[in-house]
């Protein structure tokens, strides 16, 4: 990259790896970038999408985010599709503009205890709401732009994306759904019926879970950062004003990772 005149800014962590080099804090990094480079896995991207939807909420609306190229260096890599023997070429391409951007719905989520926000996250995959340590039902009312939706009692619940779809939701008996497509997916996780099943919801809605009785009850971002939870807290999820916008290879579509990631369709084992 510098060889070809472009600066690069490395995170505190990674600048611990090069000692000749300076670290900077992640959201300087992306205030300063055209192009946020994601070495790890998928976690480590969903952590970045976070810190690049912060940074555009502060900047003027006319302003593009910068996109992300995820390298792959986990296990699955299901958003960072790169593998580590085509980071050259790969960004190769992208420096000479042959590539491909996908724009990822996020949602906003927001804890309110007493009538006051207490906490607050974009979240690219997910939000889970279920009980902690201790094997106990979780019981809470859901409603949708204050329409009552329904009571459930359960493991908890999750509210998913269509880009995490393929995560937990999945896990959890949930529905695929196309990255690019809008939508909020509710999926329970154990209920204590027979009949709730999963739920797409539109994305232009306000989303409220009033915690009614649960010990030990925990709400989730993105499987990364939580929050314990108390009876009477009402989480409230909405679609977030930012978006993820996301390097893809113009040579690999979304069907070739399904089918190569999560062997979907893959009739060899029936």
């Amino acid at each position: 990259m510098e060889k070809q005149g472009i600066s690069v800014y490395l995170d505190l962590e990674g600048s611990k790896t090069l000692p000749s080099t300076t670290g900077w804090a992640k959201e300087e990094i992306v205030r300063r970038s055209d192009l946020v480079l994601v070495l790890g896995g998928d976690g480590t991207l969903l952590a970045a999408a976070r810190v690049v939807a912060d940074h555009q909420l502060e900047k003027p609306k006319s302003s593009l985010p910068p996109p992300i190229l995820g390298i792959n260096l986990g296990n699955l890599g299901f958003l960072t599709e790169v593998q580590t023997s085509e980071v050259f070429d790969v960004l190769t391409k992208v420096l000479n503009g042959h590539y491909l951007t996908e724009k990822r719905l996020m949602l906003m989520t927001r804890i309110i205890r007493h009538g006051h926000s207490i906490s607050e996250s974009h979240v690219l995959n997910d939000v889970v709401i279920n009980q902690g340590s201790k094997a106990r039902l979780v019981e809470f009312d859901i409603y949708m732009d204050s329409l009552f939706v329904t009571s459930l009692k359960g493991d908890g619940v999750i509210f998913s994306t269509p880009t995490g779809s393929t995560a937990y939701n999945l896990s959890a008996g949930g529905p695929i759904v196309y990255p690019e497509m809008d939508g909020i997916i509710m999926t329970p996780i154990c209920p204590h019926t027979l009949t709730h099943r999963p739920l797409l919801l539109p994305d232009q809605t306000r989303l409220e879970i009033l915690i009614k009785k649960g010990d030990s009850v925990i709400v989730t971002f993105d499987g990364q950062v939580d929050h314990p939870l108390i009876a009477g807290d009402l989480i409230e999820i909405t679609r977030s004003p930012a978006m993820t916008t996301l390097i893809v290879s113009p040579d690999r579509n979304y069907f070739e990772i399904l089918r190569d990631k999560l062997k979907w369709g893959d009739r060899s084992h029936n």
